[in-house]
Protein backbone atom coordinates (compact mmCIF):
# COMPACT_ATOMS: atom_id res chain seq x y z
CA UNK A 1 0.00 0.00 0.00
CA UNK A 2 2.64 2.40 1.17
CA UNK A 3 4.69 1.71 -2.48
CA UNK A 4 1.58 2.52 -3.97
CA UNK A 5 1.31 5.83 -2.70
CA UNK A 6 4.65 6.47 -3.58
CA UNK A 7 4.39 5.53 -6.96
CA UNK A 8 1.10 7.61 -7.26
CA UNK A 9 3.11 10.74 -5.77
CA UNK A 10 5.50 10.52 -8.44
CA UNK A 11 2.73 10.11 -11.22
CA UNK A 12 1.18 13.10 -9.99
CA UNK A 13 4.90 15.29 -9.70
CA UNK A 14 6.08 14.17 -13.25
CA UNK A 15 2.75 15.28 -14.86
CA UNK A 16 2.78 18.76 -13.29
CA UNK A 17 6.52 19.46 -14.31
CA UNK A 18 5.21 18.29 -17.82
CA UNK A 19 2.21 21.24 -17.63
CA UNK A 20 5.05 23.48 -16.44
CA UNK A 21 7.12 23.30 -18.81
CA UNK A 22 4.59 23.16 -21.70
CA UNK A 23 3.38 26.80 -20.15
CA UNK A 24 6.09 28.26 -19.03
CA UNK A 25 9.00 27.17 -21.87
CA UNK A 26 6.97 27.31 -25.22
CA UNK A 27 8.53 25.62 -28.53
CA UNK A 28 11.43 28.30 -29.78
CA UNK A 29 9.37 28.37 -33.12
CA UNK A 30 6.37 29.51 -31.58
CA UNK A 31 8.06 31.92 -29.69
CA UNK A 32 9.96 33.12 -32.49
CA UNK A 33 6.70 33.47 -34.55
CA UNK A 34 4.78 35.37 -32.11
CA UNK A 35 7.22 38.19 -31.35
CA UNK A 36 5.43 40.55 -33.50
CA UNK A 37 6.13 44.12 -31.48
CA UNK A 38 9.46 43.02 -32.80
CA UNK A 39 8.69 42.71 -35.90
CA UNK A 40 6.74 46.22 -36.21
CA UNK A 41 9.46 47.85 -34.73
CA UNK A 42 11.78 47.05 -37.02
CA UNK A 43 9.88 47.51 -40.09
CA UNK A 44 8.73 50.77 -38.79
CA UNK A 45 12.28 51.76 -38.08
CA UNK A 46 13.27 50.99 -41.37
CA UNK A 47 10.83 52.95 -43.19
CA UNK A 48 11.84 55.63 -41.34
CA UNK A 49 15.56 55.35 -42.11
CA UNK A 50 14.47 53.88 -45.72
CA UNK A 51 16.75 51.02 -45.68
CA UNK A 52 16.03 47.54 -46.68
CA UNK A 53 15.93 44.54 -44.32
CA UNK A 54 16.51 40.99 -44.06
CA UNK A 55 13.14 38.70 -44.36
CA UNK A 56 11.52 38.65 -41.66
CA UNK A 57 11.25 34.16 -41.96
CA UNK A 58 15.19 34.69 -41.50
CA UNK A 59 15.56 36.32 -38.40
CA UNK A 60 12.25 35.24 -36.39
CA UNK A 61 11.46 31.78 -37.87
CA UNK A 62 8.99 30.73 -40.51
CA UNK A 63 4.88 31.56 -39.42
CA UNK A 64 1.70 31.01 -41.97
CA UNK A 65 -0.17 33.14 -44.26
CA UNK A 66 -2.76 33.67 -41.88
CA UNK A 67 0.14 35.02 -38.87
CA UNK A 68 1.40 36.97 -42.18
CA UNK A 69 -2.05 38.76 -42.44
CA UNK A 70 -2.41 39.22 -38.50
CA UNK A 71 0.95 41.06 -38.46
CA UNK A 72 0.51 43.24 -41.81
CA UNK A 73 -2.92 44.47 -39.64
CA UNK A 74 -0.78 45.41 -37.21
CA UNK A 75 2.19 47.11 -38.72
CA UNK A 76 -0.85 49.34 -40.42
CA UNK A 77 -2.16 50.33 -37.22
CA UNK A 78 1.12 51.39 -35.97
CA UNK A 79 2.10 53.46 -39.39
CA UNK A 80 -1.22 55.11 -39.29
CA UNK A 81 0.39 58.30 -37.36
CA UNK A 82 3.01 58.79 -39.71
CA UNK A 83 1.38 57.19 -42.96
CA UNK A 84 -2.57 58.05 -42.56
CA UNK A 85 -5.52 55.67 -42.33
CA UNK A 86 -5.65 52.97 -45.25
CA UNK A 87 -6.79 54.53 -48.19
CA UNK A 88 -6.86 51.38 -50.39
CA UNK A 89 -5.24 47.97 -51.05
CA UNK A 90 -3.26 46.17 -53.98
CA UNK A 91 -3.02 43.30 -54.87
CA UNK A 92 0.17 40.90 -55.78
CA UNK A 93 0.75 37.56 -57.34
CA UNK A 94 -2.27 38.33 -59.72
CA UNK A 95 -1.24 36.11 -62.66
CA UNK A 96 -1.16 32.09 -62.28
CA UNK A 97 2.57 32.19 -63.82
CA UNK A 98 3.71 34.44 -60.41
CA UNK A 99 1.29 32.37 -57.96
CA UNK A 100 3.05 29.09 -59.57
CA UNK A 101 6.85 30.90 -59.41
CA UNK A 102 6.12 31.45 -55.71
CA UNK A 103 4.46 28.53 -54.41
CA UNK A 104 1.33 29.90 -53.96
CA UNK A 105 -2.65 28.84 -54.70
CA UNK A 106 -3.66 32.37 -54.69
CA UNK A 107 -3.12 36.30 -54.73
CA UNK A 108 -1.83 38.12 -52.12
CA UNK A 109 -3.20 41.85 -50.92
CA UNK A 110 -1.50 44.77 -49.05
CA UNK A 111 -2.95 47.88 -47.76
CA UNK A 112 -2.52 51.63 -48.97
CA UNK A 113 -2.14 54.61 -46.77
CA UNK A 114 -3.31 57.92 -47.48
CA UNK A 115 0.29 59.26 -47.55
CA UNK A 116 0.48 57.25 -50.77
CA UNK A 117 -1.73 57.69 -53.07
CA UNK A 118 -0.42 60.72 -55.90
CA UNK A 119 -2.16 62.13 -58.70
CA UNK A 120 -1.21 62.07 -62.50
CA UNK A 121 1.39 63.86 -63.75
CA UNK A 122 3.55 63.76 -60.41
CA UNK A 123 7.33 63.94 -60.29
CA UNK A 124 8.56 62.04 -57.44
CA UNK A 125 13.00 62.08 -56.84
CA UNK A 126 14.39 58.88 -57.58
CA UNK A 127 15.79 58.72 -53.54
CA UNK A 128 12.22 57.67 -52.36
CA UNK A 129 13.18 54.46 -53.46
CA UNK A 130 15.44 51.83 -52.57
CA UNK A 131 14.53 49.66 -55.52
CA UNK A 132 11.77 50.39 -57.53
CA UNK A 133 8.64 47.88 -58.36
CA UNK A 134 7.19 49.66 -61.08
CA UNK A 135 3.75 48.30 -63.03
CA UNK A 136 0.81 49.40 -64.80
CA UNK A 137 -2.58 48.21 -63.65
CA UNK A 138 -6.44 49.17 -63.41
CA UNK A 139 -7.77 50.67 -60.29
CA UNK A 140 -10.88 50.27 -59.07
CA UNK A 141 -13.11 52.78 -56.85
CA UNK A 142 -15.52 51.66 -54.75
CA UNK A 143 -18.69 53.26 -54.49
CA UNK A 144 -20.06 51.54 -51.15
CA UNK A 145 -19.18 49.77 -48.01
CA UNK A 146 -18.54 45.71 -48.64
CA UNK A 147 -18.19 43.96 -45.58
CA UNK A 148 -19.69 40.26 -46.54
CA UNK A 149 -18.91 38.29 -49.03
CA UNK A 150 -19.58 39.03 -52.80
CA UNK A 151 -20.81 36.37 -55.04
CA UNK A 152 -19.99 37.07 -58.41
CA UNK A 153 -18.66 40.03 -60.64
CA UNK A 154 -22.04 40.74 -61.79
CA UNK A 155 -23.20 41.46 -57.97
CA UNK A 156 -19.20 43.16 -57.14
CA UNK A 157 -20.05 45.63 -60.06
CA UNK A 158 -22.59 47.46 -57.71
CA UNK A 159 -19.86 48.45 -55.87
CA UNK A 160 -17.74 50.15 -58.16
CA UNK A 161 -17.81 53.74 -58.95
CA UNK A 162 -14.44 53.78 -61.24
CA UNK A 163 -12.06 52.54 -62.83
CA UNK A 164 -8.63 54.12 -63.82
CA UNK A 165 -5.43 53.27 -65.02
CA UNK A 166 -2.65 53.51 -62.55
CA UNK A 167 0.77 52.82 -61.60
CA UNK A 168 1.71 51.09 -58.52
CA UNK A 169 4.96 51.91 -57.64
CA UNK A 170 6.06 49.80 -54.98
CA UNK A 171 9.24 49.58 -52.84
CA UNK A 172 10.91 46.56 -52.41
CA UNK A 173 11.60 46.02 -48.59
CA UNK A 174 14.25 43.07 -48.18
CA UNK A 175 18.10 42.57 -48.67
CA UNK A 176 19.04 40.32 -51.05
CA UNK A 177 21.23 37.05 -49.30
CA UNK A 178 21.30 33.55 -48.68
CA UNK A 179 17.77 34.05 -47.17
CA UNK A 180 14.76 34.61 -50.31
CA UNK A 181 11.53 36.16 -48.86
CA UNK A 182 8.88 33.82 -48.90
CA UNK A 183 5.39 35.01 -49.65
CA UNK A 184 4.37 35.48 -46.06
CA UNK A 185 7.56 37.89 -45.69
CA UNK A 186 6.40 40.15 -48.57
CA UNK A 187 2.60 39.93 -46.95
CA UNK A 188 3.13 40.62 -43.57
CA UNK A 189 5.09 44.00 -44.90
CA UNK A 190 2.54 44.80 -47.28
CA UNK A 191 3.78 43.31 -50.07
CA UNK A 192 6.26 46.49 -50.73
CA UNK A 193 3.02 48.65 -51.13
CA UNK A 194 5.24 52.11 -50.83
CA UNK A 195 2.89 55.01 -53.42
CA UNK A 196 0.41 54.87 -56.03
CA UNK A 197 -0.28 57.00 -59.14
CA UNK A 198 -3.62 57.65 -60.04
CA UNK A 199 -5.32 58.29 -63.46
CA UNK A 200 -8.63 59.63 -65.03
CA UNK A 201 -11.50 58.09 -63.65
CA UNK A 202 -14.22 56.27 -66.28
CA UNK A 203 -17.42 54.79 -65.94
CA UNK A 204 -16.82 51.13 -65.18
CA UNK A 205 -19.97 50.49 -67.54
CA UNK A 206 -18.25 52.44 -70.74
CA UNK A 207 -14.87 50.43 -70.84
CA UNK A 208 -14.50 46.32 -71.24
CA UNK A 209 -11.07 46.64 -69.00
CA UNK A 210 -10.81 42.80 -70.06
CA UNK A 211 -10.46 43.63 -73.61
CA UNK A 212 -7.12 46.36 -72.68
CA UNK A 213 -3.06 45.94 -72.62
CA UNK A 214 -1.38 47.22 -69.62
CA UNK A 215 1.38 49.22 -70.87
CA UNK A 216 4.43 50.27 -69.28
CA UNK A 217 6.51 52.82 -71.12
CA UNK A 218 10.04 54.97 -70.09
CA UNK A 219 11.09 57.84 -71.82
CA UNK A 220 9.08 56.87 -74.56
CA UNK A 221 9.97 52.87 -75.25
CA UNK A 222 7.44 50.23 -73.95
CA UNK A 223 9.49 47.72 -71.22
CA UNK A 224 6.24 45.93 -70.47
CA UNK A 225 2.99 45.00 -71.84
CA UNK A 226 0.35 42.59 -71.10
CA UNK A 227 -3.06 41.62 -71.79
CA UNK A 228 -5.35 42.56 -68.73
CA UNK A 229 -7.16 39.56 -69.07
CA UNK A 230 -4.17 37.84 -68.09
CA UNK A 231 -4.59 39.10 -64.20
CA UNK A 232 -6.66 36.13 -63.16
CA UNK A 233 -8.67 36.18 -65.91
CA UNK A 234 -10.10 39.78 -65.50
CA UNK A 235 -9.32 42.49 -63.41
CA UNK A 236 -12.79 42.15 -61.87
CA UNK A 237 -11.87 38.84 -60.44
CA UNK A 238 -8.65 40.20 -58.59
CA UNK A 239 -10.94 42.73 -57.23
CA UNK A 240 -13.39 40.05 -55.73
CA UNK A 241 -10.77 38.22 -54.50
CA UNK A 242 -9.44 41.16 -52.73
CA UNK A 243 -12.91 42.38 -51.69
CA UNK A 244 -13.56 38.80 -49.94
CA UNK A 245 -10.49 38.29 -48.87
CA UNK A 246 -10.68 41.00 -46.58
CA UNK A 247 -13.88 39.98 -45.35
CA UNK A 248 -12.71 36.60 -44.36
CA UNK A 249 -10.14 38.61 -42.07
CA UNK A 250 -12.90 40.92 -41.06
CA UNK A 251 -11.82 43.77 -42.55
CA UNK A 252 -13.64 45.96 -45.16
CA UNK A 253 -13.43 47.99 -48.33
CA UNK A 254 -15.37 51.30 -47.61
CA UNK A 255 -16.75 53.80 -50.08
CA UNK A 256 -13.93 56.04 -51.41
CA UNK A 257 -11.12 53.56 -51.51
CA UNK A 258 -8.96 52.15 -54.51
CA UNK A 259 -7.57 48.85 -55.17
CA UNK A 260 -4.87 48.11 -57.74
CA UNK A 261 -5.44 44.77 -58.99
CA UNK A 262 -1.88 43.87 -60.37
CA UNK A 263 -0.36 42.78 -63.37
CA UNK A 264 0.72 39.62 -65.53
CA UNK A 265 3.80 41.67 -66.56
CA UNK A 266 7.46 40.71 -64.34
CA UNK A 267 7.41 44.34 -62.73
CA UNK A 268 10.12 46.85 -63.63
CA UNK A 269 12.73 46.65 -60.62
CA UNK A 270 15.56 48.59 -60.64
CA UNK A 271 17.74 50.85 -58.19
CA UNK A 272 20.02 53.83 -58.24
CA UNK A 273 19.57 55.61 -61.65
CA UNK A 274 18.14 53.17 -63.57
CA UNK A 275 14.81 54.43 -61.76
CA UNK A 276 14.90 57.59 -63.29
CA UNK A 277 12.48 58.61 -66.18
CA UNK A 278 9.25 60.07 -67.76
CA UNK A 279 7.11 56.94 -67.32
CA UNK A 280 3.49 56.27 -69.03
CA UNK A 281 0.90 53.45 -67.68
CA UNK A 282 -1.06 53.26 -70.97
CA UNK A 283 -4.22 51.03 -70.57
CA UNK A 284 -5.80 51.55 -74.21
CA UNK A 285 -9.42 52.28 -74.30
CA UNK A 286 -9.01 52.82 -70.53
CA UNK A 287 -6.59 55.78 -70.42
CA UNK A 288 -3.08 56.95 -69.22
CA UNK A 289 -1.42 58.34 -66.68
CA UNK A 290 2.18 59.94 -65.96
CA UNK A 291 4.60 59.65 -63.33
CA UNK A 292 7.96 61.41 -63.57
CA UNK A 293 11.17 60.07 -61.50
CA UNK A 294 14.14 62.70 -61.64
Amino acid sequence: MKQRRVHLTLTIVLVLTVIVALVVIPPTQGAKALNVEAMIRQMLGARRQQVQIPPLTGTYGPFSMEKAYHIQAALAEAAAGTSGPVCGYKVAYASKAAQKQFGMDEPARGPFYLSQRLPGGSTLSAKAWNEIMLETEVAFTISKRIDKPIKDVAALKRYVKFVHPAFDAGNFPYTAGATKPTPQDMVAIGTGAHVFVLGPAMDPGKVDIDAIDLALVRNGETIRKSPSRNVMGSPWNSLLWCANNLVKFKKTLEPGMVVLCGTASPAYRVKGDEIKGVYEADCGALGKVTLTID
